[in-house]
């Protein structure tokens, strides 16, 4: 699924293990960043031996299929233990219970911001907002306008999605009791409802979508926050390696994601999510697909492809490793992210046959709580309906 210097790093990890197991060699087809050609090519009957999935939403529809071979068994004679693991880790793999595929690394998110555009709005650039009442309050002080009024600043960049809001509100997208889908879960209707009052704030979502839509790429020196265009943002822990690369003069700093005032209880949420190896049942090389993936939560592998991709591992001992907290200083902040990683509030997006179209349909509830379409219960509520009757028809 890889490109360029990730490919690399990948095919440095790939060498390490075939130094350590003569006999074994791997062909990676790289650049397969499209998981429909996986897909493709499992539906054609030439699966490769064993597969990442960019998108772990995949893993549900193929697991329901009977694409994957189930790791249960496997796992349960493996050296590896559970409690080895962050708990959301393996939950990303497991599907009705069953585990189909092994983490390698995740990716969770936490808040960055300008130091120098909270010294400008008069806001304390070494004190991050403690609630999420704060943020917004701090988000409409550093949302700057021109003698137009049109915004050059934007207080808090508009998330991809609103997982991690839904995770500080509490909010749970199905029941693990019933497995019945909860999109309109109060909590969850609480967060779009913040977020829908926090655009109105900072102008209005026409206005914001208007100064977002010339935002630079992410990776690269025109990424609106490294500029800034953006005073805060919700993001992954990739972050400090890119702006130490492409925006090192950048004053900023990185903290956990605040919780609402009336739930500090929430306090560290965050939203895991990552990529995942998957072995077809078609394989003709199981045993060796799952040995590496074995390998692959060892302290040496972990260690080495965090250190080298800046993803934070899925095994508990390795977030603690110094090598990845020292030198180079970016380090100090990247390690905020590993420490968030083991949050017992850390949330993720359950593995379903129809998780892809839960995740259409959250985004669509989401443009339509923005405008104003609907309120937030009432597009939730449509999002419940629609998503538990596709489910139902499975």
């Amino acid at each position: 699924m890889w490109s360029g210097q990730e490919e690399k790093n990948f095919q440095r990890v790939l060498r390490r293990y075939e130094e350590e197991h003569p006999g074994i060699q791997f062909h990676n087809l790289g650049a397969v960043s499209d998981d429909t050609k996986t897909v493709r090519a499992l539906v054609a009957g030439v699966p490769p031996d064993f597969f990442t999935l960019a998108d772990p939403s995949y893993l549900g529809p193929l697991a329901r299929n009977h694409a994957l071979r189930p790791l249960d068994s496997l796992f349960a004679e493996s050296k590896l233990r559970e409690s080895e693991f962050i708990p959301a880790s393996l939950a990303l793999c497991r599907y009705r219970g069953h585990l189909y595929g092994m983490p390698f690394l995740i990716d969770d998110v936490a808040l960055l911001w300008n130091k120098q555009a909270f010294r400008e709005a008069g806001l304390d650039p070494a004190r991050p907002p403690h609630t999420l009442e704060e943020l917004a309050d701090d988000a409409v002080k550093l949302t700057k306008r021109d003698a137009d009024g049109k915004i050059v600043q934007l207080g808090l960049r508009p998330p991809s999605d609103m997982y991690l809001f839904i995770s500080l509100f509490g909010g749970k997208l199905v029941d693990p009791a019933t497995g019945r889908i909860t999109a309109d879960d109060p909590a969850t209707v609480a967060a779009f409802q913040w977020y829908k009052n926090l655009v109105d704030r900072e102008g209005g979502i026409q206005a914001v979508n208007e100064f977002a839509s010339g935002f630079g790429s992410d990776q690269g020196g025109n990424n609106p926050f490294f500029v800034g265009k953006v005073a805060m943002m919700f993001n992954g822990e990739w972050n400090p390696y890119w702006i130490a690369r492409y925006a090192p003069q950048l004053e900023y700093d990185v903290a956990p994601a605040p919780p609402p005032a009336a739930r500090p209880d929430r306090a560290r949420s965050t939203w895991l999510g990552g990529n995942v190896f998957c072995i077809p049942v078609e394989s003709k090389h199981p045993k060796e697909a799952w040995d590496f993936m074995v390998w692959m939560e060892s302290p040496e592998a972990q260690e080495m492809f965090a250190h080298d991709m800046n993803n934070v591992p899925n095994i508990r001992s390795v977030l603690r490793d110094p090598r990845l907290r020292t030198r180079p200083p970016f380090r100090r902040k990247y390690a905020v992210f590993l420490d968030l990683a083991g949050s017992p509030h850390a949330g993720y997006f359950p593995a379903l046959p129809v998780t892809s179209r839960y995740i259409n349909l959250m985004s669509v509830a989401e443009d339509k709580v923005s405008f104003g379409e609907e309120t937030p219960a009432q597009a939730l509520a449509e999002v419940r309906e629609r998503v538990q009757r596709e489910l139902d028809q499975q």
